[in-house]
């Protein structure tokens, strides 16, 4: 059964499940929530007056005598109304309380968002940083890829160092004199690395050996095509110089045939332009002399330019030409042409077989 009082600092009535503790200024309080009082203030006073208090003066434990219900006395309603009073501030205190957690609730949310609000920019900057070092590791693992090939290029040069020391030293026994090899073989000592070195130098020298055979007998080879093929040349080029002597000579008399055939050309043109005026004027006296020139033979000099055939040719000449002589008249001396019979003969125009149109006589 509760006993009709209550502790102000968790406002539950005391019964027999907690222990009740009292200090010396005369307030009773449940001896947890004393406790608990003295831990969490910031002062060790009394939660209802606000004394000085300690620890030493607490009354741990109070007892009380309970009397059973049937020598209680009746209920009053006062005490009711301040039982309700109290348990309305109870409730006002309860709702207020729960209005300053609610108020807690609502900053402790906006707290939350501001976290969720930092958390989404650190998030974006932990991608950047991330993002960050895998460009950095890739540039790691570049400068590690670059470092290894600098060190294997180290090593190749020092291993082509070493090459050309020994390539220097093979130049050196197989161009040098003999009191520099000496001095050479002499400098390399006497041990294990000398007789390896040498070793080293005397396959050199054999392999260089079987090259330079190998070499001068391709070089031998290569001489004897060289001359066979210079052979073969000259004679190409004496047979080449020959022909062309001889084409020089064909060329030569083809030029002087046509030098005389452009004098002959020449005087025909003057002697047909000279009979084309004396053709120009049809007298007695020329058209006997025009009948003379047409049946009497041609003079050497009249006759058709042909150019000469070369001496190693087997085409056929197709300006050969054969003379025929003209009969005599039986003795007669020719006498004047009737008019009748010149008047019989007919003036005709055609080529004169030199590119030119020329006028001539043809009797009927």
């Amino acid at each position: 059964m509760p006993i009709r009082a209550y502790c102000t600092i968790c406002s539950d009535f005391f019964d027999h499940c907690k222990d009740v503790a009292a200090i010396h200024c005369g307030h009773t309080f449940h001896h947890e929530c004393l406790l608990q009082w003295f831990q969490t203030a910031p002062s060790k006073t009394c939660p209802q007056c606000r004394k000085q208090v300690s620890t030493r003066h607490i009354i741990s434990k109070l007892f009380f005598d309970v009397g059973g219900e049937e020598h209680s006395s009746p209920v009053d309603p006062e005490s009711l109304q301040n039982e309700l009073d109290r348990l309305k501030a109870l409730l006002s205190s309860k709702e207020r309380d729960w209005r300053d957690r609610q108020k807690t609730v609502d900053s402790l949310r906006e707290t939350v968002e501001r976290q969720k609000v930092d958390l989404e920019r650190v998030r974006k900057e932990v991608g950047e940083k991330e993002m960050l070092c895998s460009v950095l590791r890739k540039q790691m693992k570049y400068l590690e890829n670059q470092q290894n090939e600098i060190l294997s290029a180290k090593e190749e040069a020092r291993q082509l160092r070493t090459k050309m020391k020994t390539y220097e030293s093979l130049d050196l026994l197989l161009q040098g004199q003999r009191a520099e090899v000496e001095a050479m073989i002499a400098d390399m000592g006497v041990g294990q690395s000398a007789m390896e070195q040498l070793s080293i130098y005397c396959i050199s020298l054999k392999k260089e050996y079987e090259n330079l055979k190998t070499s001068y007998r391709s070089t031998n080879e290569m001489c004897e095509k060289l001359k066979r093929e210079v052979f073969a040349s000259s004679s190409k080029v004496q047979k080449t110089m020959l022909e062309l002597n001889r084409s020089k000579e064909d060329l030569r008399t083809v030029q002087e045939d046509l030098k005389n055939a452009d004098k002959e050309i020449t005087s025909l043109k003057k002697k047909v332009e000279i009979l084309q005026k004396t053709l120009s004027t049809p007298t007695r006296t020329n058209e006997a002399l025009s009948r003379l020139v047409f049946e009497s033979p041609a003079p050497v000099e009249l006759k058709q330019p042909r150019l000469h055939q070369p001496a190693d040719s087997e085409d056929i000449d197709l300006n050969v030409t054969f003379d025929i002589s003209t009969p005599e008249l039986g003795g007669r001396k020719p006498g004047p042409v009737p008019s009748k019979k010149m008047r019989m003969d007919a003036v005709r125009t055609g080529f004169d077989g030199l590119g030119g149109r020329a006028k001539f006589i043809q009797p009927v």
